[in-house]
């Protein structure tokens, strides 16, 4: 069978993530075997992995394709035959902790600190970096000023999506099924050439219309989960991370047109060498920031 062959006929198959893991386990070596939500999950994870390994160690990656799949291929396992030390386990934390939804804990499953994986991505350093790496962005002071007018850039993002986050969680509360994929931050809120963010009136009809849910006699519950949100004092925690990263990356995209306005012909022109969008930016970005401390300390406790 050829290669070509062969990978059509993996493609029919109806294998199960659970029986590719049976089917790759081995207690005869020391390969190391991740279940993860999405398919970006390897991307942002994967140098971290990487760096906690042997050399010649194997990792094996299981997309299970939501948070509660991860925890049932979790459940499924028989702890007294297989290495907790060589099965790890990564979900995002969500709104869970708000919604006191209660998931197994364990030394081999990894619960983001943040919203989700994306919300790790967005921060100042990332940015100034992403001047310097993909822009070509070599003045210090220039990428200084424009780093720092992002950081209070996204603190009006915060300030602004936090009625968006309200309503996302009330329907979350009530049961409803809110199809978040269809939702666009340029649904609710308008971006200027300083990054500062003024939301949109009558956000929550667009909503309605884009998530397919009905809200009607909803504002004391939502003046009341606003409260609640802004006692948390820590909007990564709790903001919708494709939301914050869509906010990131339209500064990014912006950026350029900012460093060429008033130049004159024969001037350097900025731009950026990549572009990044939803679909391509834990890729780009994930290798450009620091390990964080949560996923650190895992690592060295889980694998120890």
């Amino acid at each position: 069978m050829s290669l070509l062959d062969y990978l059509r006929s993996a493609a029919k198959s109806e294998t199960t993530v659970y029986t590719t893991f049976l089917q790759q386990y081995s207690k005869n070596d020391s390969a190391i075997h991740i279940f993860h939500e999405g398919k970006d999950d390897p991307s942002f994870y994967g140098n971290f992995i990487q760096n906690s390994v042997k050399k010649n160690q194997k990792v094996f990656y299981y997309q299970t394709k939501s948070k509660h799949n991860v925890y049932d291929n979790y459940r499924k396992m028989n702890w007294l035959s297989y290495s907790k030390k060589r099965i790890l386990f990564f979900v995002d934390k969500d709104f869970s902790d708000i919604l006191n939804i209660v998931y197994p804990v364990d030394t081999n499953i990894f619960v983001t600190s943040h919203y989700s994986i994306e919300n790790y991505l967005v921060d100042k350093a990332v940015f100034s970096r992403s001047l310097r790496d993909i822009i070509a962005l070599e003045d210090d002071r220039k990428n200084s000023m424009l780093s720092r007018q992002f950081q209070k850039g996204l603190k009006t993002f915060y300030e602004s999506s936090l009625l968006l986050t309200a309503y996302i969680l009330y329907h979350r509360k009530s049961g409803a099924n809110v199809n978040l994929k269809n939702i666009a931050i340029s649904d609710v809120i308008t971006i200027n050439r300083d990054y500062i963010v003024v939301r949109k009136s009558n956000i929550l009809s667009v909503l309605d219309s884009r998530t397919g849910v009905v809200s009607k006699g909803i504002y004391r519950d939502i003046r009341l989960l606003l409260k609640t949100l802004q006692r948390i004092n820590n909007p990564q925690s709790y903001t919708r991370g494709k939301f914050s990263l869509s906010y990131m990356i339209s500064c990014i995209n912006m950026t350029p047109e900012i460093l060429n306005e008033g130049k004159i012909k024969g001037e350097k022109k900025y731009k950026c060498c990549v572009h990044i969008s939803s679909n391509n930016a834990i890729q780009i970005l994930a290798p450009r920031i620091r390990q964080p401390n949560d996923i650190k300390s895992f690592l060295k406790k889980a694998m120890k």
